[in-house]
C-alpha cells in the first residue's frame, strides 16, 4: 500500500455545493477518493452542467480541487 492523503469531497446537488455534507477519505489519489465515497468511476473532463462532486486534497500547498463528471 502507498502513502495515502486525506481528500475532501463535495457533493453537488442543485447547482450548490454541500460543504455540510462533505466526506472526508483517506485515498492515493482524487480518482480514488471520488470511487470511494460514490462506488462509481467518474470522469474528470465532461460538461460542466454534469459535475457531481468535487475532490479536495486537503495540506498545505494542495493542488486545486479536482472536478468529477458523470459518466
Amino acid at each position: 500500500m502507498g502513502i495515502m492523503d486525506i481528500y475532501e469531497v463535495e457533493l453537488c446537488r442543485d447547482g450548490h455545493w454541500e460543504q455540510q455534507d462533505a466526506r472526508f477519505v483517506a485515498a492515493r489519489d482524487a480518482d480514488e477518493a471520488a470511487y470511494k465515497v460514490t462506488g462509481e468511476h467518474l470522469q474528470s473532463e465532461g460538461e460542466r452542467r454534469k459535475v457531481r462532486l468535487r475532490v479536495r486534497r486537503l495540506g498545505s500547498g494542495s493542488p486545486p480541487p479536482k472536478l468529477f463528471y458523470a459518466a
